[in-house]
This record gives structure tokens, sequence and C-alpha cells, in this order.
């Protein structure tokens, strides 16, 4: 076995590229002394002897970070010296140079789970934008990390504070904040969670988070406790920040279920109809069965406008799933003009019985007759002509009784001059 183990050190020597034979050498070496084989160390002594083949200062570089990266795996001491003194060469390179060996630098730490060596690499690169995105991963990598009990956990958690207080470009920050509340709320620290949602800037990443906070209390059935705290910092920093995340608010409570403080935020919201427009339609899409007792929950005024908003819905959308909210809405919402959509609803499922009870029910004459008028049209569609024109002499209103009269004389005629074998026959 030894012999085969030299023979292939020694085969590393056909390898042409210099950069390439170092690493052969060195990723050797690293198996080699996770094995506790002592040729580990003539591995890395030729790894080390290659680097002087190569000119290129910067090739030379990388060549030493990828053979500390390997020191590192083979837990020998010398790595972390070998990169510090790759750190100290770099110094005097461009910066576009300079921030691309950092950033290597910092992908071997968080491979070796060198965290705090790579946010001091981090934090020499020159670029703020890619100095960002680095520190970002590795808060992440922190936040991966976070395991064992919870006083270990909070004294990790400084750290990654003072992280955070290096990441100061956006939408970085607020991403990293984001992730961090994460952490929070998964250790049970809720309040600090809430907290923190206070120091986001970004609108994305602020109506995100606070989806995602109140979907987590809500699965842990403590969103009754804190959504009053949630619902109070994502207003403040609305305003503080002039993000306008007050807009999304309504939305975001009523998705999650949480109607009362979906309609408290309405409150703050420019354009109320407009809103509760949208509340209502995003529920019947995604939650129906939260669009009874949103209903039930608002004021008399709001119930009527956002009634015949969902009715409108249904009338485009008329699906058997809807009839309960329909069936509601025509039992206890004094909108007439809604009843009178909850007619049409009805018709389109071919619920006569239903369309006609409702019709019975409308007092204003014009309203009345509209919904008369179109249960008429539905009985001469499905060519019921006795019934529809029995239909029409309730129909209060003179101009649609005449237009409805006229279609179903166009239509008795019609029928008769089939029965007679005339089709399509021209007046």
């Amino acid at each position: 076995m030894i012999m085969l183990i030299e023979e292939a050190l020694a085969t590393v020597e056909v390898i042409q590229n210099p950069y390439l034979k170092a690493v052969t050498y060195a990723r050797l070496g690293a198996r080699l002394a996770q094995a506790k084989n002592p040729l580990y160390e003539k591995a890395f002594k030729r790894a080390l002897d290659v680097v002087s083949e190569i000119d290129d200062p910067i090739e030379l570089l990388r060549t030493l970070l990828a053979i500390a990266f390997y020191l590192g795996e083979a837990n020998i001491k010398s790595s972390k010296k070998m990169f510090r003194q790759v750190a100290e060469d770099v110094a005097n390179f461009p910066k576009k140079v300079r921030d691309k060996i950092f950033q290597e630098m910092v992908a071997y730490m968080l491979q070796l789970n060198e965290v705090d060596e790579a946010f001091y690499y981090a934090t020499q690169i020159s670029n703020e934008k890619l100095m960002n995105e680095i520190l970002v991963e590795i808060l992440k990598n922190h936040l991966e990390n976070l395991v064992g009990e919870k006083i270990r956990v909070l004294h990790r958690m400084r750290k990654i504070n003072l992280l955070l207080e290096h990441i100061t470009k956006e939408p970085y920050r607020s991403y990293a904040i984001a992730e961090v509340i994460k952490a929070y709320l998964k250790i049970g620290e809720y309040e600090r969670a809430i907290l923190m949602i206070g120091e986001l800037k970004n609108k994305y990443w602020l109506k995100q988070t606070v989806k995602e906070v109140l979907f987590y209390l809500k699965h842990k059935n403590l969103d009754k406790e804190y959504a009053e705290k949630l619902l109070n910092v994502a207003i403040n920093i609305s305003e503080q920040y002039d993000i306008d995340i007050k807009e999304d608010l309504a939305v975001v409570f009523a998705v999650n279920g949480d109607i009362d403080h979906s309609i408290v935020a309405l409150k703050f919201v420019n354009d109320r109809k407009q809103k509760l427009e949208e509340v209502m339609r995003i529920l019947l899409q995604r939650r129906p069965k939260i669009v009874i007792p949103y209903l039930q929950a608002l004021g008399s005024k709001d119930a009527e406008y956002a009634s015949k908003v969902v009715m409108n819905y249904l009338i485009d959308h008329p699906l058997e799933e809807y009839l309960d909210i329909a069936k509601y809405i025509s039992e206890n919402i004094e909108s007439e003009q809604a009843l009178v959509k909850a007619v049409q609803y009805y018709l389109k499922l071919d619920r006569i019985v239903d369309a006609a009870r409702i019709a019975g029910r409308l007092r204003d004459k014009r309203l009345r007759s509209l919904a008369l008028g179109d249960i008429a049209h539905y009985l001469l569609k499905n060519n019921q002509i006795g019934d529809a024109l029995d239909l029409v002499i309730h129909v209060e209103d003179p101009k649609l009784s005449s237009i409805l009269i006229s279609e179903i004389l166009v239509k008795v005629v019609n029928q008769e001059l089939e029965k007679r074998g005339v089709v399509n026959a021209n007046p």
C-alpha cells in the first residue's frame, strides 16, 4: 500500500500546470494526514516546492491559498499562518485583484468553518457591494450553525449582531436582518424578533418579514399575543422611513387569517375602498373560508361595499364552492345592489329557484326590474318562453319590460318558423 501511495505521489510530477500540480500534492497531503499516514509531510513539501515554479504573482498567491486550505483540512497549524502571509502579500496589489484574493480567502475559511477568520478577511475588501454580499454569506453560515443550549445560542447571536453592524448597504442589510429575525423566532425570542423589524429599511424585505413573522406566530398559536406589537412596529417603520408598507398590511394580516388586525390596518390606508377590494379578491382566491368572517367583522358600510366586490368576483367565477358566501350575503347584507348580483350568480349556476327567491325580496323598483329581467333572459335562453312572458308582467321598468317583450316576441316567431321548417328566415 505504501509503495502504491509513493507511486501516486511520484506520478503527480507528470502534471504540467504548476497550479494544478501543487493543488494535487496538497489534496493528497490532506487525505494522507487525515488517514495518519506519514507521507503527508512529503506531499505538502512537494506542493510548496512547486510554488517556486510559478512566475505569475497572482497565480502564485492563489496556489498558496489552496495549499493553506488543504493544510487546514489536515488540521495543521501552519495553515492560518500561510493565509495571513498571503493577506500581507496582497496588500499592495490593485483593488480589484486584492478584493478577488480576499473573496477566495473567505470562501476557503467558510469551508474550514473558520467563521471569525472569514469575517476578518471580508472586512478587508474595498468594494462595498462585494463586501456586503460576502458578509451576508458569512452571517448565513453563522445562523446555520446556531445549535445547542439557548444561552450558548444567544451568546453566538451577539457575534452575529456585531457582524450585522458591518453590513451597511441596502438591500443586503435588510436581507441580513430578515435572516436574523427568523433565527430569533426559532429560538423563541419573539419580542426581539418583532422589535428588530424596526431596523428594516427595504420595502420588499419589510413586507416579506412581516408575512413570515405573522405566519410563524400563527403556526405557534402566538399570533393573538404578538400581532398588536407586530402591527405597531410595521406601521411605525412605514411612517419613519416612508416605505409605505401600510398599504400592504391589511392584505398581509388578512391572508394570515388575522381579521381584526387587517381591519385595523385599513384605517391607515389612503384609498380604503380600493384596498378593501384587493383584500376581498385575494381572500376569495387564496382563503375563501375567511371571506364570511371578514364580512361579519366589518362595519355595515364597508360590509356592503365588500359584498358587492365579492359578488362581482363570483359572477366572473361562478363556482359552487362559493355558494355559502353568496348565501350569507343574500341573507345578511342589506345592500339590494349586492342582492341583484347574487341573482346573476345563482342564474349562472342554473339555480333559478334561489335567484327568484332573492329577486322577490327586492323593494327598489329599478333593481327589482333588473333582477327580474335577468331571470327572464335566463328563461328565454332556455326556451321557457311562457314563464319568461309571465315574469315580464312583474317588471315595473317600462323601458326594460319593452325590451324583454320585444325579445320574447322575436323568440316566439323564430320558434314557430323553425317548427314549419324555415331555418334562418329573414323577415
